[in-house]
């Protein structure tokens, strides 16, 4: 196991109810590192790694990010406006949180028991363990 799989595992055991935590490089799509508790397949591992690199990255958010830009009178420059984005599904809340200047994303998924600011505040505090593994 990798140095970020197991900082990803820290941070599933210090938050309750958490299930999963991953990071994905946002240029490649790779998945850098992951632990989860549910043992999901390598298959749905990828699967989910996509859908990360899609939520900050995909070409429809790339055109409300031009079209924020444009309203504002602002140059294009490639910033890329969402840092976090929280999502809830019918049995879990999905944290992630942008690293490492928007290089790669950290994905935690959590049961919907766990407090949202819990999770928000344990996301946060991986960052600085995180960022210096990353490539």
């Amino acid at each position: 196991m990798g140095k970020i799989d197991d900082a990803c595992r820290t941070v599933v055991q210090n938050v309750e109810g958490a299930i999963a935590c991953g990071v994905v490089d946002l240029d490649s799509g790779l998945l850098l590192g992951i632990f989860n508790s549910s043992q999901y397949t390598q298959t749905l591992n990828e699967i989910v790694a996509a859908a990360s690199v899609d939520l900050f990255r995909g070409a429809n958010l790339g055109r409300v990010e031009q079209l924020v830009r444009q309203h504002r009178g602002l140059p294009e420059n490639g910033e890329r406006y969402f840092q976090e984005i929280h999502i809830t599904s019918a049995h879990n809340y999905h944290f992630a949180k942008v690293l490492k200047n928007g290089r790669a994303v950290v994905m935690l998924v959590t049961k919907k028991t766990t407090n949202v600011g819990m999770g928000w505040a344990q996301l946060k505090l991986s960052i600085p363990i995180l960022e210096p593994l990353l490539p």
